[in-house]
């Protein structure tokens, strides 16, 4: 199985070729490679890189990109599109018009998935609105179905959490059973899931899964993961092991399990990085591929 790492923070912090080169010398082979960050506002989307690009300015931009990580021995194994729901609520034309382009850039970065956050109404936590909620993002998910097909990308669809009186609770797809309806309702090969152990873990003593038992639940549909610690109820974000609130030997049968081959990877960055001097993040990385062989076993 091959280690992969976000390169959002890393790529602002030091840069594309700093940042793939570090990534590269501690042992990663493959990149969750972030698009575009959350975004609340207009002005937030249209800050976002390469979302004022023409196709063909994409088309040279993503390559060069795709080269530099080819050359130094990477491969981007999924990419993270656009998410926000205050933005897809309040400026859906181009919310839907920076989706559509960031699944051809994820095309342009050789690669087949990428992730697209389910909507969450606001008022969906728990089973609130769930009707209204899902077939809102039915009608989502289904509007990207021609450019999935065009560009041979696949969408994986992730579990969400919400905040009701000020700790973490369900929302869309906490059930990985929500997931795999909508995967089952979609119908079409383009659709898989994107377990975010994190969320799970987060939400499993409302739903009464273990973040093992919801890969075992996802099976066969689980072609990318993210990988890391949380706390008891704050999404961290950070390296396995820090707060001791995962049972990753039993996430690594999970694994096993329901034969599992795609890349182990770590949705880590600031919350992990940000204290270290930037002398220090070599090793804090090589650290934490060293973790990700060990949950392995390799």
């Amino acid at each position: 199985m091959k280690l992969s790492i976000s390169t959002g923070y890393l790529e602002q912090r030091f840069g594309f070729e700093k940042a793939l080169e570090m990534i590269k010398e501690a042992g990663f082979d493959a990149l969750d490679y972030n698009l575009v960050s959350w975004c609340g506002t207009e002005a937030e989307i249209l800050a976002s890189p390469a979302v004022g690009m023409s196709r063909d300015e994409m088309r040279e931009h993503f390559t060069k990109k795709y080269e530099y990580a080819n050359s130094i021995g990477l491969e981007f194994g999924q990419t993270h599109a656009i998410y926000g729901a205050p933005a897809f609520f309040n400026h859906r034309e181009l919310f839907d018009r920076v989706t559509r382009d960031n699944i051809y850039q994820t095309h342009l970065l050789h690669c087949h998935h990428t992730v697209i956050h389910p909507i969450a109404t606001p008022d969906r936590k728990y089973e609130a609105d769930y009707e209204a909620c899902h077939a809102m993002n039915l009608e989502f998910f289904r509007s990207l179905i021609p450019d999935l097909e065009k560009y041979d990308v696949k969408l994986a669809i992730e579990p969400m959490w919400q905040v009701l009186n000020n700790n973490i609770c369900p929302t869309v797809c906490s059930h990985p059973e929500e997931i795999l309806q909508f995967i089952d309702e979609l119908g079409s090969e383009h659709f898989c899931s994107c377990p975010d152990l994190g969320h799970f873990a987060l939400t499993g003593a409302d739903t009464g899964d273990t973040v093992g038992g919801a890969l075992r639940k996802l099976g066969k549909t689980v072609e990318i993961i993210h990988a890391h610690e949380v706390e008891k109820n704050e999404d961290r974000h950070t390296k396995p092991f820090t707060y001791g609130t995962m049972d990753w030997a039993d996430i690594a049968v999970a694994l096993r399990d329901i034969g599992y081959n795609g890349n182990f990877n770590f949705e880590v960055g600031g919350n992990y990085f940000k204290n270290y001097p930037d002398a220090l993040v070599p090793e804090a990385l090589r650290h934490l591929a060293a973790i990700g062989r060990g949950i392995l076993g390799e």
